[in-house]
């Protein structure tokens, strides 16, 4: 019996999957940024969040799943 750690999937896909939650942070973050010291603000920046999310899920699905321990 473990002591309630679960093993943690180190295949390709999970990893990707692990990085979107950050990267779409700092993605915002960086568009409020750039609204702060340039003209762009967010209302002419969001599609920025929509292609960034597009390429995580893109990089997904793309990448093998091999060794994938279903954890």
């Amino acid at each position: 019996m473990t002591d309630g750690i679960k093993p943690t999937c180190s295949c390709a896909r999970c990893r990707i999957h692990g990085l979107i939650g950050p990267v779409l942070l700092i993605t915002i973050g960086t568009i409020f940024l750039l609204g702060r010291f340039t003209d762009y603000g967010f209302d002419q920046l969001w599609p920025v969040i929509l292609v960034v999310l597009g390429g995580l899920l893109l990089a997904q699905s793309s990448a093998s799943g091999a060794d994938h321990t279903g954890a």
